[in-house]
This record gives C-alpha cells, sequence and structure tokens, in this order.
C-alpha cells in the first residue's frame, strides 16, 4: 500500500510538472507568436506609410510576412532594409570628393562629337563617354584568361583587382600567385572581393597575399556587424585595372567553372572585354569608390588616398579610336543608373536588340519597354539559360517567357548542357553594352554593378554579333507550344519565384 501511494504521488508531481511544463512551452510560444505578429505588422505599416521603394516590393514583402509570418520577419529584418537609408561619414564624403575632382582635371573630349545616345546617357547619369580607346571582346574563359594572366605579369606600378567570386581552385591559386609575385616585386596590389559571392576564401589561401604585402577587403562581409544592413546589397562587379592604363570588366569572375572545367556544364559561355586607353579611368573611377567604402568600414585613417596616388592611378594613354562610356552604380545611389542606361539602350532601337543574360527577371517599368519595343516591330531576342545554375532565378526566368512571346519577342534557351552566363545587349548591330549586370530585379536594384555602352561599328562590335549568331544557332527557340505543355508543377515553380522576384 505504500509503494502504490508513493507511485501515485510521483506520477502526480510528474504530471504537474509536465502540466506546467507544457503550458509554458505554450504560453512562450503564444507570447512569442504575438511579438512576430505585431513586428509583422509594424513592418507592413513602416512600407506602406513610410518606406520609398518600389510599390512592387512593398507588396512582396507584405506578402511574405503576412502568409511566413516567422520566417519573413526575420527575412525582412536581414535582408528587407532599404537601402537609400545607408549613410556615410564624412570622410568618406570628402575622399570621393577628392576622387571626382581629381578625374574631372583629366582633359576630356572637348571639340569631339559624341554619339546621339551617348549624350542622352550622359545627360541621365553625368557620366560622360570617352574617346580614345581600344576594345577587345573576349569571349570565354579561354579567350579571358590568357589575355589576362599576361597582362597582370606585366604590370609595373598597381594592380587593382575586384571580383564578386573569387574561388581557391587552380586559375584562382594562378592569379593570386602571380599577385603575390608582383608585390614582392615592389607593384602595389589591392584586392577585393565581395563578402558573400567570395564567403569561402580561407585564411590560408589569403594568407600569401598578405605576406607580399597586399592590401584586401572584402566588400561588406557577412560576418560584419553591418550584416543587417548590407546581407542583401552585393557588389557584383568584376573589374581589374594595371597601370591605371588597361582595365578588364564583363561577366566572369575567377574560378575553374568559367572556363568549362567543372561536371556541371559542358560549357560556360561567357563574355568579358578588355579596355586600353582614356576609358579605363571610370574603371579605376568604381574600383576607387568601392575602395574608399571599405577602408571606411574598417575604420582607416582620414585619407585613405594620397594626390600622388590619385596621379599614378589615373595615367591612361591614347590607343585607338573607339568610345566607351562606363556606367557603374548600386543601391545607395538616389536613381537606378544602371538598368536607366539600359532601358534607354533598348529604347533607342530602330531595327533589333539583342539580350543575353543568365537572369531575366524583370522589374516592372524594364518589363514594360521592352515589350512595347518588341510590339512596335523591333526584333527583340533574348536568350536565357536552359539549364539553370539556382532554381529560384531559373524558374523566376521562364515565367516571363510567355508575356515576351505574346509581346513579339523571341526567347532562346541556351544548351541544356551549357549555362549562359554572358551580360550583354546589342542594338541595331552598332550600339552594345556589356558587363556585370543582369536583365533582372536584383541587379537593376540590390546589387553594385557597372556596364560599358559601346558606340562604334568596330572589331569589337562585329565580334559580339558574331557571338550572338554563333549563341542563337546553339539555343532553342521557345513557342507558345512549350508555353501551354508545361507541367503543372512547374508553372506552380514560375509563379511562386515570379512574385517574390521584386524581392530577389
Amino acid at each position: 500500500m505504500r509503494k502504490l501511494v508513493q507511485f501515485l504521488f510521483i506520477a502526480v508531481v510528474l504530471f504537474l510538472v509536465e502540466y506546467v511544463l507544457i503550458n509554458q512551452a505554450a504560453i512562450l510560444f503564444l507570447i512569442t507568436s504575438g511579438i512576430i505578429q505585431l513586428c509583422g505588422v509594424i513592418i507592413a505599416i513602416r512600407l506602406l506609410l513610410f518606406d520609398q521603394r518600389n510599390t512592387s516590393s512593398k507588396v512582396a514583402w507584405i506578402a511574405v510576412i503576412f502568409i511566413l509570418p516567422v520566417l519573413g520577419t526575420i527575412s525582412y529584418l536581414v535582408f528587407g532594409r532599404n537601402p537609400a537609408t545607408r549613410k556615410f561619414s564624412t570622410a568618406q564624403v570628402m575622399e570621393k570628393a577628392k576622387l571626382i575632382n581629381a578625374i574631372h582635371a583629366i582633359p576630356n573630349n572637348t571639340n569631339e562629337k559624341l554619339p546621339r545616345l551617348s549624350k542622352r546617357i550622359a545627360h541621365l547619369t553625368s557620366i560622360e563617354p570617352i574617346k580614345r580607346n581600344k576594345i577587345e571582346i573576349l569571349t570565354n574563359g579561354e579567350e579571358t584568361f590568357p589575355v589576362l594572366l599576361d597582362a597582370l605579369r606585366k604590370a609595373e606600378n598597381h594592380i587593382h583587382i575586384q571580383y564578386y567570386i573569387f574561388k581557391t581552385d587552380a586559375i584562382s591559386t594562378e592569379i593570386r600567385d602571380i599577385l603575390v609575385e608582383k608585390a614582392k616585386s615592389g607593384v602595389e596590389v589591392r584586392f577585393m572581393f565581395d563578402g558573400l559571392g567570395s564567403s569561402k576564401l580561407s585564411k590560408a589561401f589569403l594568407a600569401p597575399l598578405k605576406e607580399a604585402g597586399v592590401s584586401i577587403h572584402a566588400f561588406d562581409p557577412i560576418a560584419s556587424p553591418w550584416i543587417v544592413r548590407t546581407a542583401n546589397l552585393r557588389n557584383h562587379r568584376k573589374i581589374v585595372v594595371i597601370d591605371g592604363q588597361i582595365g578588364f570588366t564583363g561577366g566572369l569572375n575567377i574560378g575553374e567553372e568559367y572556363r568549362s572545367n567543372t561536371p556541371d556544364f559542358r560549357v560556360w559561355r561567357d563574355t568579358h572585354m578588355k579596355i586600353t586607353g582614356q576609358a579605363v579611368i571610370e574603371l579605376q573611377e568604381s574600383f576607387l569608390n568601392d575602395w574608399i567604402y571599405m577602408e571606411n568600414q574598417a575604420g582607416a585613417a582620414d585619407q585613405f588616398i594620397s594626390e600622388a596616388g590619385l596621379q599614378q592611378y589615373f595615367s591612361p594613354v591614347d590607343v585607338g579610336d573607339e568610345w566607351a562610356q562606363v556606367i557603374y552604380g548600386g543601391p545607395y545611389d538616389k536613381e537606378k543608373w544602371v538598368r536607366d542606361s539600359m532601358l534607354d539602350l533598348i529604347d533607342s532601337a530602330k531595327e533589333s536588340v539583342w539580350i543575353v543574360s543568365p537572369y531575366f527577371v524583370p522589374d516592372e517599368e524594364a518589363l514594360a519597354v521592352i515589350r512595347r519595343v518588341a510590339m512596335s516591330g523591333v526584333d527583340v531576342r533574348v536568350i536565357i539559360p536552359g539549364k539553370g545554375d539556382r532554381g529560384i532565378s531559373f524558374h523566376g526566368s521562364n515565367a516571363y517567357v510567355k508575356t515576351m512571346i505574346e509581346a513579339g519577342a523571341k526567347m532562346y534557351a541556351y544548351a541544356d548542357d551549357s549555362f549562359v552566363h554572358a551580360k550583354a545587349m546589342l542594338v541595331d548591330g552598332t550600339r552594345a553594352a556589356i558587363g556585370t549586370a543582369n536583365f533582372d530585379v536584383r541587379s537593376f536594384r540590390l546589387n553594385h554593378e557597372l556596364m560599358v555602352f559601346l558606340y562604334d561599328e568596330s572589331e569589337a562590335m562585329l565580334h559580339l554579333k558574331r557571338d550572338f549568331k554563333k549563341d542563337f544557332e546553339d539555343s532553342r527557340l521557345f513557342t507558345m507550344k512549350d508555353m501551354e505543355n508545361k507541367p503543372l508543377l512547374t508553372r506552380i515553380k514560375e509563379v511562386l519565384s515570379s512574385l517574390l522576384s521584386p524581392i530577389l
């Protein structure tokens, strides 16, 4: 009897403890859920009444927050901050002004007749085109890397190198070792990479660079205390400037996949470019502008770039007779310079607009412009991947195929066993834009990007035209029958991806 009483007593105590714990957990859950829902309501009110971003982005965030309260609220707090609210230090503003003044002191295109469209873009962005350049289009890694490696080995004064992705494989190590060798020989080397895109760069990989005296910055590293402000605002630029006279930019990052040496894709199709001449000034400006930003974030001294340094960084030579207009911008700019310049280029078309982009997720304005041009009878062709490297972006791109076909555009899927990563536009066969920006919301609004606009019927333009024609041959033309025969699951994926496109 005594053991029975003890057993019942223990059972009652355990029941009470369990009851209290369960209720405490339930109460805690209800409190937490209520707080999160309240935060969601506050965020929604703030978005509706006080946020200056576009309406589609607001609606997308509010939908995510109310459909997935916990995940949506946390995602907004980490990724949803409006970049327009970012403030910069006095020292940073002064250093940028010094940089701009040094560039303005360089003789410009006086007495030169500017290309017609370039004047419009210059009025929009305050960046004028620059003549006296030699432009070389570099197709895929097989053309790009040998030229880049050769130029790096010949550097005498300085190397400024910046990439979104810098891997730790064979080509990455080869470039790193060249930088180490040049730094040891007395060449000033600055190395910058995106803190998220190149987050896998290890201390061991970077150690030889630091030991050789290379200055290194990770642009807005994800471990930074600024992560809440910057996590979704990535630096997607790819820039190399050598001795202030040679520049590289375009779609290629640094990794073996960019020379088709990985099992995921048979061919990695990409477009890069080499600029020799006066337009290197603008590539240098873009790099140093980002460098000033990171020096400030790192808490460096007030004077980031000396007057003597500015003189040696801006010493371009007259090489050719081609025009180039380098437009760069990012999420902190008041206007979307890169996107708007690309739309101006499309809007100038009289005969044709050819676009290649790995991610085709336009915002409302961009979609309206390109569809209107297509409906006006212009030959609009867009190449997107037949096989994607990221699910949500791939399905997001395919979500826009039908509406483009309905507008009269021709939509192409690149070879299913390969990946097209080039970011290029060719208009009327006489004007072009090549660079780092995809035709998507992320590049238009969230990334730091750069595009080079070309206006000459030169060998570079002919090279680009040949590449486009070859890409059309290697691609499959979408038809309305393809749209009608899509599986239901694919349609659902595309609809959901397109709904999320304003916050991708």
